[in-house]
């Protein structure tokens, strides 16, 4: 699911709040993303109207690490 709003509080992929420490008014290194790092793969996903406009939540990230490690531990058959 991603959201068509520009709210630079609301993660431009599932539209939950993301958690942004620079978009609530706190110092950038407060932010959850500073320990975790948000994959490229995961940006590109984001539709090309929304992107450098809000940042993920951590919530999508974590999603998206845990289904490529999944995905990464399943071999296909030959």
């Amino acid at each position: 699911m991603s959201m068509t709003s520009n709210d630079p509080s609301r993660c431009p992929l599932c539209g939950k709040e993301n958690q942004c420490a620079v978009t609530s008014g706190r110092p950038p290194e407060e932010c959850w993303c500073m320990n975790l790092s948000v994959p490229q793969a995961l940006l590109e996903e984001i539709p090309h109207e929304l992107r450098r406009k809000a940042c993920v939540c951590e919530h999508c990230v974590r999603k998206f690490l845990q289904s490529t490690q999944m995905n990464e531990g399943h071999q296909p058959y030959e």
